[in-house]
C-alpha cells in the first residue's frame, strides 16, 4: 500500500485539475486501503477523461455500462486512464488485458485485483 505521506505528494502532483472528492478518496484509500474508495478514483480518472462526459457520475451508471458504446471511451482516453491509474497505484496494466475490460464492473474489478495483487507480493529481498 502507499503510504500517507506518498499518497499527499502524489495527489498534490498528479491530480491537479481533478475533482476534490478524488483526491480525498485517493487520500482515504491510501490510509485504508478501502475498495470503495478506490473505486472511486478510478471512476472519477475515466470520467476526468471521457471526452463526452455523461449526465450522471460514473459511479452512479449500472455496473453493466458498456466503456466503449455506453460512454464513448476511446483508446486515448483508456490511455490515459491507465497511465493515470497506473502512476497512482504503482501497478501495470498489461496492453493484451485491455480488451477484456468492456464494461464499468470489468474495470472496478480489474484494478481490485491487480492493487491487491500488488499488496499482497511479498517485497523483493
Amino acid at each position: 500500500m502507499i503510504s500517507s505521506t506518498e499518497a499527499k505528494k502524489r495527489a498534490q502532483e498528479t491530480l491537479t485539475g481533478f475533482p476534490p472528492h478524488i483526491k480525498v478518496a485517493y487520500l482515504a484509500f491510501a490510509e485504508s486501503g478501502e475498495p470503495a474508495c478506490l473505486d472511486v478514483v478510478v471512476l472519477g480518472v475515466l470520467q476526468f477523461y471521457l471526452a463526452r462526459k455523461p449526465k450522471e457520475s460514473l459511479d452512479a451508471l449500472p455496473g453493466s455500462t458498456r466503456l466503449i458504446e455506453d460512454l464513448g471511451c476511446d483508446s486515448l482516453t483508456m490511455m490515459d486512464t491507465v497511465f493515470m491509474v497506473e502512476s497512482l497505484f504503482e501497478i501495470k496494466i498489461n496492453d493484451s488485458e485491455l480488451p477484456l475490460i468492456v464494461t464499468l464492473d470489468d474495470l472496478r474489478d480489474h484494478l481490485r485485483r491487480l492493487v491487491k495483487e500488488k499488496a499482497n507480493a511479498k517485497p523483493a529481498a
